[in-house]
This record gives structure tokens, sequence and C-alpha cells, in this order.
């Protein structure tokens, strides 16, 4: 390893499955706080085994616990397959419950107060959202006068006396006179409605099946205040088609702009910060489309480009006759390019690609253009100042950060100002939550708005670096107590999808680190750590190499004595869950320990069914597999269910949400069956969440305890406990 002188992740099965759900607590099959945890340390009985088998390629494919594909939670067999994994459950447990309690106190001494929230300003306003008792409030406050007003709490109740509920995204009305907002009605469907803010009273209208984008929380309305601008969903869940819908009229009756018909595509609505246009977003993983409707005028949306495969690019507009866009056309650590309104298509480059450099985010400003990048794996702001064409780099006080102006890191809607004299950044450490700036673009000055963060003493972030087998060196961000030897690792890996792995901060994490562990992201290729490029370099035909850079990052970390051998403790969620599976098979003897959070596992399964909502976006990842022999290899290959190992392995902490139509229950439920069914004697622990979806349990004391678990888990499993 080179450490360089830089310092430094349910389909419910019908409309009694909380019903089905309580049963099953009163029955003990699931217990403790909702979402309740299974340790499976019995065997799971042959008669359940339901074997299937079928040919693919001409290879015979043989799943034992295929029956469970299309089973719902009232099936008498997989009943009894939770009873059998609940009966050892509080022998295992209870020697760890007593710490689970210890490492909750732990990390509430360890939570920071609460900041006091940061206003966005926005014309003659300026709005934040904070939680009240009864969950999310959106208030404002004029800026001359400064008079409160709270626009919508979750708390206050509908037409029928029951709390609206926490909404997830919002959009005021240009003339000011109507607050859209959106509330989860089922998984991937929103109902949007509606409130007048001169009466406090919400309206009749009811928009069903709405699709709400979770990187912008906007709803865009037309510039007459007359309707909105919305995505619609399908069945599955998936935004297919762009329509506005009329305030007073049938939703049925709004006319429809868009249509998606490949499954593969997803629709996405929003708003340049001009506010001049709508934009419609067509887009799959590596290729995408961007139609401009102007609010104002309504007509036909303008295309900017036709799709072409493998390129995306995103399009801002900050007032005058160009629009700017990143695209990866001509490199895939993308470049930004500037087009006119009136001949969208054609390209004029501003800021050329880099090699080292992959651009992630952009906003366009009338006097400035504000670009975020991943440098060697560290998050970096830049702005163009329009009027003199130069480029200012913006300096943040931790080089281990995630820091930018995007949803992410700066909040929802952040910058929303034409022509602002600041922009609001976020930057988020591992020693102190996210904390907001503001950046005054003419002294360069960076300014705290909530206090600095002071990190607490005695931990270090550093860079380190493990060198690949082809000489690559993948970046490894480390958190670990200062001047002491360690004890042992937890190692966090994703790899997918062109998206980074950040840090962040969780006050649980001191927990380990008290105790001589460090937490360690390893930067493997296939996320966008380092750009376009490092996400080509670990898709299709490379798909192994995420797990190949995630197995050398280990070694590399004991092979040089930073961390003792066997103990290193795995650690993924979703697509990360697929790669710490596969490390698991491929090197069991490199873990201490694995903790896999909705983890994508029984892959082949998922990728075999071409109705699954992540089958069709899967293909540009890992080639399709239906109708290549080579990618079905591939994935046969990887897939973590189809290639558990024989021999000794260490113990198992797996998440799984019942309401998680991304990563539905029943391929989770099938890894751990056959996990148990071939290592009987094995540690292993099955959490189920019976509310939360895909990014997590929603009532947060269950997230807590659960983070408190896995803490437990570490340090059980690299006894220290």
């Amino acid at each position: 390893m080179t450490p360089p002188a830089i310092p430094l992740i349910l389909r419910a099965t019908g409309p009694d499955r909380r019903g089905l759900l309580r049963g099953l607590l009163g029955t003990g099959l699931m217990t403790g706080l909702p979402g309740s945890t299974v340790w499976a340390s019995g065997m799971v009985g042959p008669d359940l085994a339901g074997a299937r088998t079928r040919m693919v390629h001409g290879v015979t494919i043989t799943d034992p616990f295929g029956w469970l594909d299309g089973a719902a939670l009232d099936d008498p067999q997989v009943v009894r397959l939770l009873a059998e994994f609940a009966n050892a459950s509080d022998r295992v447990m209870a020697p760890l419950d007593g710490l689970v309690e210890q490492l909750r106190t732990e990390a509430d001494a360890a939570t920071p107060p609460a900041s006091p929230p940061a206003p966005v300003p926005d014309g003659d306003h300026s709005y934040w959202i904070q939680w009240g008792p009864g969950g999310r409030q959106l208030w404002r406050v004029h800026r001359a006068s400064g008079e409160r007003q709270l626009l919508l709490d979750a708390a206050e109740p509908d037409a029928d006396g029951l709390p609206i509920g926490d909404f997830s995204a919002w959009g005021l009305s240009d003339d000011g006179a109507t607050l859209a907002f959106a509330t989860l009605r089922r998984p991937e469907h929103y109902d949007i409605r509606f409130k007048a803010i001169g009466t406090g009273r919400l309206l009749a209208d009811v928009v069903h099946d709405a699709g709400v984008s979770i990187t912008s929380e906007q709803l865009i309305w037309t510039a007459d205040s007359r309707g909105i601008i919305f995505g619609e969903v399908d069945a599955a869940g998936r935004p297919w088609r762009a329509r506005i819908h009329w305030l007073g009229q049938a939703q049925s009756a709004g006319p429809v702009l868009l249509t998606e018909t490949n499954p593969a595509f997803f629709v996405e609505i929003r708003q340049t910060t001009s506010r001049q246009f709508a934009l419609i977003n067509t887009a799959s993983i590596d290729t995408n489309e961007v139609w401009l409707l102007d609010r104002s005028r309504l007509q036909a949306p303008r295309l900017v480009s036709p799709r072409q495969p493998g390129r995306t690019y995103m399009v801002d507009h900050g007032g005058g006759d160009a629009i700017e866009i990143i695209t990866n056309d001509i490199h895939p650590n993308f470049r930004i390019v500037s087009a006119p309104l009136i001949e969208p298509g054609l390209w004029r480059e501003v800021l050329p690609p880099d090699d080292r450099a992959g651009l992630r985010w952009h906003q366009a400003f009338l006097r400035h253009l504000a670009v975020s990048d991943r440098y060697e794996g560290a998050s970096r702001v830049r702005l163009l100042d329009r009027a003199s064409g130069q480029w200012r780099m913006v300096t943040f006080p931790d080089a281990i950060s995630v820091a930018g102006f995007d949803r992410w890191t700066a909040g929802p809607q952040a910058n929303r100002e034409i022509d602002p004299d600041r922009l609001r950044l976020g930057v988020e450490t591992f020693a102190a939550p996210k904390a907001l700036y503001d950046y005054d673009m003419a002294s360069g000055k960076l300014e705290p708005l909530q206090g600095r963060p002071t990190a607490p003493a005695g931990f270090i972030s550093e860079r380190l670096y493990a060198a690949a087998p082809d000489g690559t060196l993948i970046p490894m961000s480390v958190f670990r107590p200062r001047g002491v030897s360690l004890r042992g690792a937890v190692l966090n890996g994703y790899g997918a999808y062109g998206i980074p792995v950040d840090p962040d901060f969780d006050p649980q994490r001191f927990s380990l680190l008290t105790r001589g562990v460090a937490y360690i992201i390893a930067h493997v290729r296939g996320g966008g750590d380092l750009g376009g490029s490092w996400h080509e370099a670990g898709r299709g035909e490379r798909r192994a190499q995420p797990v190949e850079d995630f197995i050398t990052c280990a070694r590399a970390l004991t092979d040089q004595g930073i961390v003792p051998a066997g103990r290193i403790v795995s650690t993924g969620r979703s697509a990360g869950g697929w790669l710490v599976g596969a490390a698991l098979n491929r090197a069991p003897e490199l873990w201490a320990g694995v903790m896999a959070d909705v983890p994508f596992v029984d892959v082949l399964t998922g990728l075999l069914a071409p109705d699954r909502l992540l089958s069709a976006s899967e293909v540009p990842e890992v080639g399709n597999v239906i109708a290549d022999p080579r990618a079905f290899a591939r994935v046969l290959g990887l897939c973590p269910y189809q290639n558990i190992p024989a021999g000794k392995l260490p113990p198992v902490y797996i998440t799984a949400h019942l309401a998680d139509v991304r990563i539905p229950w029943q391929g989770v439920l099938k890894y751990v069956a056959r996990l148990r069914m071939a290592h009987p004697d094995n540690a292993l622990v099955l959490r189920l969440d019976r509310d939360g979806n895909h990014w997590g349990p929603a009532d947060p004391a269950t997230a807590e305890r659960w983070q408190a678990e896995r803490v437990s888990f570490t340090l059980s499993a690299l006894g220290i406990v």
C-alpha cells in the first residue's frame, strides 16, 4: 500500500400486510422494535427447500429456495421459515442486549446539538424545513419585516381529520397563492395535494400516482399558477410520462406532455434556475435526453439533443439566451458546454474534461456558473465569473469531506435565486455533521451559518491507497483513533452506477473508534468516486473489478500491518450488498464479519425476470443476461446467492424492508435460507423492517437501534466484547 503525502451506503402482497405483520409479531416470529431482529442458527429443514431448476444458455441453474420468488408473507412455508430462524434468536442476541443499550447512550452523548435552521433566500422570503412534534414543517420568514409563517405541518389534519403526514416535496405557485406538496401513498407512488396560503385550507384536488424526484424535492408549477407539471408512475413505480394537472379539473383531463415506453427509462421533472423552463428528463442508468418546456408558453416541449447510447447530459439555464450542459459525450469524466436557446443541440465547450477530475453537478446563475467535481476521490467546488471568464476554487476546512451545493450536500433547492451574491454550500466530514456555509462570490470568503462544527479530539481522517494488480491506486478514506494500534476495522464499499461513497457523520461510529476500530471507505471502481472513468472501469465486462478492488483494499490493510489479519468486518448497502456478498464468497478468510443492508444478493433471479424494476436498468451495468451468454456467465460467477462457499464463514448481519420494491424481501430471505442451509451453525442475523423502504426504516428510533446493533455485531465479531 502506498500512502501519499496528502492527509487525510416487499413488495406489498395484499391489503392485509400490516395485519399479518402484527400477527407475526404477536407469535414471536418478528421480535423487538418495529423491524425485528432474527438471529438464525437453526437448520433449515429440507422439506422447505422446494428446489427449482432452469436451463439458461445451456447451463442448469438449481435454486433450492426458488419457491420463495412468488411467495407471500402469509405462505405457510414462509411462516415456518421465519419461525425456524426465530427459535434461536434469544440465546444469540441476549449477550449483546446490554451492549446495544450502552452504545445507544454513547451515540446520544456524541450527537451535537441540532443546528438552528439556515433559511434559503427566495424573493421576499426565506424558507426552511424543520422537524416539529408531528413531523416535518415548512416555514418562511419575510426578509424585510422578520415575520415568520408556518406554511405546512405534517401534523395538520386533512379532509378526513387525519394528519397529512410527512411531505417529500413542495412547490409554491408563482403568484404565491397555492402550495403544492407530495406525500407518500405507497412505495414509489406519491399523492400531490394543494393548500391555499390565504385561508390555510386544503383544496379538493389530489393528484395520484405521481413520481417525486428524491434529488430535488421540488414540485413545478406552470407560470400562470393554474397547474403543476409532474411525472406519473406506472404500476411498478416507474415514472413513465410527463403531464400537467390543472387545478379544479380531473387528473385524467390534464394533457400528456411526453410518454416514455422504454422500461429502462424513468421520467423526471425539474426546473431551471432561471425558472423559465421545466426540464423533462427521461433517463436510464447511462443514457438520457432532456426536453425544455417554457412554463409561460406551454407549447410542445423542445428536445435539447436526442438520446445516444452511453451519453448523459444535464441542463440548466441561468438567464440570457444560452443554456449550460454537463455531459460525458467525449469523455467519461464529463465536460461543460453551452448552447443557444434557439439551437440547443449546437454545443460549445466551456470547461474541458479532466482525466483526474470527474464533474458531478452544475448550476447556472446570471453572473456565475457553479461546478462540483470529484478530484481523486475528494469533493471540489469551483465558480466561473462570467464577466472576467476566470475560475475560482472554493477551499474547505477538511480535505476528507463531502462538499457541494446540490441537494445531498447543501439541501433541497439550496440556491434558488437567479443572481445571488452568495452560494449556499454544505460540508460534512467523518468527525462533524453537515454544516452549511455561504460563499461570498466577490470576496471568496466562506462564512459558516450555524457555527463552525468542532470535531472531537483524539481522531484523525486520512487518505490511503491500495495498489491493484493492474497498477491502479484505489483510494481509501480512513477515520481512526489517533496514536493507537488498531484492533480491527470496518470496510465499506459500493462500486456501482457511478455513485460515490462519501465521508459521512455517524455519532455511533465513535463507539468503534474509542475501542480501537477504524472505519474505512474503499473507493472501488464502478462507483463515481473518481468520476465517470472510474465508473466505466467497473461495469459491463469489468463488473468483477469492484469486488477485486475491495479484496485488494482489505489485503493491503492487513499486509501493511495497518489492521491485524482477519480483523476486518465488511459492510455494504444495496448494490454494496452484492459487493460484500461476492467478496465473502471469493475470500471468506479475509473477513471477521459481514454486514449487508437491503442487499442485492439474489442477483441472477432479479436480472432474469424482465418485469422486475431493476432488471432493465441493470443492463448497462452488467449486460443483458437474458440475451448474452457472456453477461449471464459473468453475473452467475458474481451472484452471492449462487456461490456460497462450503468452507467456514464469518458471522453475517443482514437487513431487509418488507416494503422495498427495489430489493424484494423474497430474494434476501432466499439468501439467508441458503446461508443457513449450507452453514447451520453460523451466526446470522436477519433484520426485517415492516414499514421502511429501500432508503431505510420509517421510524428514526428503529434506525438508531439498528446502527447500535451493527456496532455491537462488529465488536462481537472482532472479539472485543
